[in-house]
Order: structure tokens, then sequence, then C-alpha cells
């Protein structure tokens, strides 16, 4: 009997010190799951920072955008008035030209005819 007793003891005493192991090696696996979880966590806040940092590169990169588009429209529209007051400037001045041009050629022919003025057309240079 007393060889079943200590049977029993040694049986009872691997258990215990299984239990001890496996709660041991428990606690080392809560440990490594705790660590992996904290590093998983680390690595989203640094990907978030990032994500937060490009967002607001991206809105400085448009406001900057924003600005240029914006003093090139005005040099744009400055360059199109100038343009058109140019082109209306020629233009008149050409018409002014050919109007007194055509005015003299006019009298001349009227001359050549023998009239004084045309009795047609009576163009004063200074339309």
């Amino acid at each position: 009997m007393t060889d079943n007793k200590e049977s029993l003891a040694k049986s009872f005493a691997m258990m215990d010190n299984s239990t001890e192991k496996m709660w041991d090696m428990w606690l080392v696996s809560l440990g490594n799951l705790s660590w992996t979880q904290e590093q998983i966590e680390n690595m989203n806040r640094k990907q978030l920072d990032q994500n937060k940092a490009a967002r607001e590169d991206m809105i400085k990169l448009v406001e900057e955008l924003s600005k240029q588009m914006r003093r090139n429209q005005e040099q744009f529209r400055k360059i199109v008035e100038e343009t058109v007051l140019n082109t209306y400037e020629h233009i008149n001045y050409t018409n002014q030209n050919i109007i007194g041009d055509l005015s003299k050629k006019v009298d001349e022919m009227a001359k050549k005819v023998g009239l004084d003025k045309s009795p047609l057309f009576s163009l004063n240079q200074a339309v």
C-alpha cells in the first residue's frame, strides 16, 4: 500500500508541477499577446500620425496651389485686357486712316471730274 500511496503522491506532485508549468506558460503567452498588441497599437499610432501629417501637408499644398492659380488668373485677365485695349486702339487708328485716305481720294476724284466737293461724300477726317 505504501507503494500505491507513494505512486499517488508522485502523481499528484506531477499534476501540481504540470499545472504550475501550464499557468506559467499561460502567463508567458499572455505577456507575448500583450506585447504583440502593444506593438500593433504603436504601429497604428504611427500610421495615424503619418496620415495626419500627410493630410496637413496636402491641405497646405492645395492652399498654395489655389493662391498661385488666383495670381495666374489675375495676370491672365490683365494680359487679355491689355490685348483687347491695344487691338481696339489699332483698329480705331486704322479706321481713321482708311476714312482719311478715302476722303482724300474722293476729293481728288471730284476735283478731276470738275467738282469742288464730292456731292455724295462729305466725310470729315476727324471721324
